[in-house]
């Protein structure tokens, strides 16, 4: 019997009978189905046989038939028996043997039997008749299998056109999803860039503010001290040309004696002399206070030079400090060969002015 849940597909198998002297046979044509696949059984109460069958198709479809068969009256039913070789059922009905006397006239019995032969032959023809329409319901079934088929064939084309519509669907929503988070990464990243870039230029300012000071800073000490070592210097070198000036004078005023004595002169006009020296040194006193202030105005200037540089490169102010180191050291320079030329005039002017006649030149006061 086929499983529960497959399907069952009707199959109306041919037949055909065969009226011989002792028996009648019927022969039932079934393709693809085996001796164990056939039962034949014979139904007392309507005196007919029931022949079925069932065999599997594949895919969970079976293949199953259901027939009756009208038994004839003058059968032997205890003797039916059958064979079932090349897929065809043959099943043979033995008649009863009825002994005929000659010459005898016809006894009701004789008449039963003919109308037990039309009935026969009536039956027999309604079996053909329900043959042909087992052909005809089995065209249809064919029919009914082919519409069938097609209807699974159309629902699997539209099952499968649903799948890939869904496929894309779910395709293309992935890619959108896809597309959005790597969106959203991007920007996360241009954010976590954005940020580390602010950072880092925040910090290098900060480092550039922190050096720009330490360098400002250290451009004032070192301007302060060379300021300091500026003046301490000038102080010297004014210090020494003073402490010069009045050996000089001195020696000035020892060789004016000696030389009014000699040619027997007043000693008023030794006197003129000595003040006049005198006045020199200190008309030297007050040109070296006078470069004393300059040099302050100089050191302020060179302060203020010095501040407004601060804020450049270390090396650009190192070349700048240099330059006016240079430019004060010649400014010294011309000013010292200065206050020595007019301290040489000034002494040869009183000699001349005394009648005596010396010449004084500025290598004789090399300081």
């Amino acid at each position: 019997m086929a499983p529960s849940g497959e399907a069952q597909i009707n199959f109306v198998p041919k037949s055909e009978w065969k009226d011989q002297p002792d028996a009648t046979i019927l022969t039932i044509d079934l393709p693809g189905f085996t001796r164990e696949q056939v039962k034949v059984t014979f139904v007392h109460a309507s005196k007919m046989l029931r022949v079925t069958g069932e065999r599997p198709l594949g895919y969970r479809k079976w293949s199953c038939f259901n027939e009756m068969f009208i038994v004839p009256r003058n059968c032997l039913v205890d003797k039916i028996h059958g064979s079932f070789s090349f897929n065809t059922l043959t099943i043979t009905m033995p008649k009863e043997t009825i002994t005929k006397m000659p010459n005898l006239p016809e006894t009701p019995k004789t008449v039963a039997g003919r109308v037990e032969k039309l009935e026969e032959k009536r039956l027999l023809e309604v079996a053909r008749k329900k043959e042909e329409e087992a052909e005809k319901i089995k065209k249809l079934l064919e029919e009914k299998e082919g519409i069938i088929r097609k209807l699974q064939e159309e629902a699997k084309a539209k099952e499968m056109a649903e799948a890939k519509r869904l496929q894309e669907e779910a395709k293309e929503k992935e890619m959108a999803e896809a597309k959005r988070l790597q969106e959203e990464a991007k920007a996360k990243e241009m954010a976590e860039a954005k940020k580390l870039q602010e950072e880092a230029r925040a910090k290098e300012m900060a480092e550039a503010k922190k050096l720009q000071e330490e360098a400002k800073a250290k451009e004032m000490a070192e301007a302060k001290k060379l300021q300091e070592e500026a003046k301490a210097k000038e102080m010297a070198e004014a210090k020494k040309l003073e402490e010069e000036a009045k050996a000089k004078g001195k020696l000035v005023e020892e060789a004016t004696p000696e030389k009014s004595t000699q040619e027997k002169k007043p000693v008023d006009s030794t006197k003129s002399v000595s003040e006049r020296v005198s006045k020199v040194v200190k008309s030297a006193e007050e040109k070296l206070a006078v470069s004393r202030c300059s040099l302050a105005k100089a050191g302020a200037i060179f302060s203020v030079k010095a501040a407004s540089l601060a804020v450049m490169p270390v090396l650009r102010v190192s070349v700048s400090v240099t330059s006016i180191l240079i430019l004060l050291i010649t400014y010294m320079a011309t000013k010292k060969y200065t206050y020595t030329s007019n301290f040489c005039e000034r002494v040869q002017a009183c000699h001349k002015s005394s009648g005596d006649n010396i010449t004084i030149s500025p290598q004789t006061f090399q300081f």
